[in-house]
């Protein structure tokens, strides 16, 4: 990682709080829906796209993102795909609609969007577990976070809250000062839950953090 990055890292955690959301800025998706209803397109047949793409359009592999996205319609495009496809969801998805695309990926994404002049779309942090494709998720709600982790930023947040919302599972909006530091976050998180699994040989991030605590 670069230096550049880490600076920014540290920045912007020191600047927020890491605890949770201020709640005064925060709107649960159990608090409100959107007025207006817009066709909504899921990218990616997997375990979260099948998840979210009730009563939407959802774009597997030997879909043509080109010939299936209207250039003149309007509504969210949720990418739930791995980080190394984004690059050519973004080149294959009209001009006019990439306003819409909403990314649901964990990790950095700031100079690739910056780079595709995306820096300002919708982007989301799930905190949810999908076990296996139509199984039940869990929502990623603990005792110190009662009102939830999931989050997301951008004109199409209220979306993807309502979409959420729908299934029981809980998705704060919030505003992109406050998505940063919980961007950070949790990517530490996941690096570090990771890095110690792997070097401890755990079977799960569950394990890892049960079993090194100390750590």
């Amino acid at each position: 990682m670069k230096l550049s990055i880490i600076s920014t890292i540290i920045t912007a955690l020191a600047s927020s709080s890491a605890e949770a959301f201020s709640p005064s800025s925060i709107h649960s998706s159990a608090a409100r829906s959107s007025t207006t209803k817009l066709s909504a397109i899921v990218i990616g047949g997997g375990r979260i796209g099948t998840l979210i793409s009730h009563d939407a359009k959802l774009l597997g592999r030997s879909d043509s993102i080109a010939e299936s996205i209207d250039a003149n319609g309007e509504g969210p495009i949720f990418i739930a795909t791995r980080n190394d496809v984004l690059g050519s969801i973004v080149d294959d998805c009209p001009p006019s609609r990439r306003k819409d695309l909403v990314f649901l990926q964990n990790g950095y994404l700031d100079n690739f969007l910056e780079s595709k002049g995306l820096l300002s779309n919708t982007q989301a942090l799930l905190y949810l577990s999908v076990p296996a494709k139509g199984v039940e998720p869990v929502d990623g709600i603990t005792t110190k976070n009662p009102e939830g982790l999931t989050a997301a930023t951008g004109i199409h947040a209220q979306a993807l809250a309502d979409r959420l919302g729908a299934l029981g599972l809980k998705c704060l909006t919030v505003s992109q000062e406050e998505y940063r530091p919980a961007m950070f976050e949790k990517m530490i998180w996941i690096a570090t839950y990771m890095l110690v699994g792997t070097a401890r040989d755990c079977a799960s991030v569950g394990q890892a953090g049960a079993d090194h605590k100390d750590l």
